[in-house]
């Protein structure tokens, strides 16, 4: 076994001497510190956008006291530009056709659905729903159907989307080339469309969706419209604010939150709004026929109790069949004169409501005789 003594050579013990002068003849170092690199704070950050800006409580109430400072409402009591909404409804609810009024009311600076609109909005519609030319069709519908006061305006613009998988960080720069036009208001339809391969059920995957939508919405400085469906089942009984499918999510970002739910008379809708921005408006009661919205104030905004809508039915259904036998015996002149008449035989009580939902069962079977302005329909039965 070798021992220490044995590496003690003449040699070794020459070549440590030599290392001890060299050593010796050095002027001593200091300890040794980790070098503390100065930087301003906005370096050490990673952050892409602008640093963000911090002001103390006098310059917010100085800017607080400015109006020509706050973005334009352009929904009144509902959307200021530069904010989300969403409008939700049961499945087959009308949403798009909704939508497609909404823009076309905005380009046109008309009321929509009981909502003013403040001025002309230049709007943007991404239809990823229905083919562009069946699109075409039903706003060729909407603007010429008789008591809209629509007109075709170049402040409306639409993009048919059917089949195509677009990130909105593209649509954003489409948009941003479309000349000489900044956008009021964008409208998305629907909301699952545009989320890809998401899960409408995973409050993060909605989240980022919505997120991109914010970003979206600041680019371009626009308001952010987009529909989406109600879960499964009657929602009579559910805060309107949760009736959208999916994440709580729904109910949380958007703000403006409109749904569309079944009234208990057929054909009519009960328009309920949840604002970030603005206090709470009263319930409105809205009238489907086909193409247009038709705001009913003078409607109680009762929404349908589960097992309701099958009930009216029937009873519709079997007063249709009596409106036709009192058609059979003869023509009758004026509608409400006809409604009163089938009220007086049948003792039921029937709204004008009632009766136009008679009237949609009777399409086909009966003739309605227009004679213009001023003058009375007559109604038949067909030969």
């Amino acid at each position: 076994m070798a021992r220490r003594e044995d590496y003690l050579t003449p040699e070794t013990l020459a070549a440590a001497d030599e290392v001890d002068q060299m050593l010796a003849n050095m002027t001593p170092t200091a300890s040794y510190q980790e070098p503390v690199p100065s930087v301003h704070v906005n370096d050490a950050i990673d952050d892409p956008l602008p640093a963000p800006t911090f002001i103390d409580l006098f310059q917010v109430m100085a800017d607080a006291s400015d109006p020509s400072t706050l973005p334009p409402v352009l929904i009144e009591g509902a959307l200021h530009k530069g904010c989300k909404m969403i409008l939700s409804g049961s499945s087959k609810a009308g949403k798009t056709l909704g939508l497609m009024h909404l823009g076309i009311a905005a380009a046109n600076g008309i009321p929509w659905m009981g909502h003013a609109i403040n001025r002309q909005c230049k709007v943007v519609y991404l239809d990823f729903e229905l083919k562009p030319r069946l699109a075409k069709e039903r706003i060729k519908e909407i603007i010429n159907s008789q008591g809209n006061e629509y007109f075709p305006t170049k402040n409306f613009m639409y993009c048919g989307l059917r089949g195509q998988k677009r990130s909105l960080e593209d649509l954003a720069l489409h948009i941003q080339a479309i000349k000489d036009f900044e956008p009021d208001i964008v409208i998305v339809d629907p909301f699952y469309k545009l989320g890809g391969d998401y899960d409408e059920n995973d409050a993060g995957s909605v989240g980022l969706v919505l997120d991109k939508m914010e970003s979206f919405s600041e680019r371009l400085d626009c308001a952010f419209v987009y529909a989406h469906h109600f879960s499964k089942g009657n929602k009579a009984e559910t805060d309107h604010i949760d009736r959208a499918s999916g994440s709580g999510v729904f109910a949380r970002d958007p703000d403006a939150i409109l749904t569309l739910t079944p009234h208990e008379e057929d054909y009519h809708l009960v328009l309920e709004a949840t604002l970030r921005n603005f206090s709470t408006p009263e319930k409105k009661v809205i009238e489907f026929s086909w193409p247009n919205f038709i705001h009913k104030p003078d409607l109680e905004p009762n929404l349908r109790k589960a097992g309701q809508a099958s009930e009216s039915k029937k009873i519709n259904e079997n007063l249709a069949q009596r409106l036709l036998e009192l058609l059979e015996k003869g023509s009758i002149m004026g509608l409400n004169n006809m409604r009163l008449k089938l009220q007086g035989v049948t003792n039921n009580d029937i709204t004008k409501e009632r009766m136009q939902s008679i009237l949609r069962i009777l399409r086909g079977k009966i003739n309605v005789l227009d004679r213009g302005k001023g003058k009375e329909t007559i109604y038949s039965t067909k030969s």
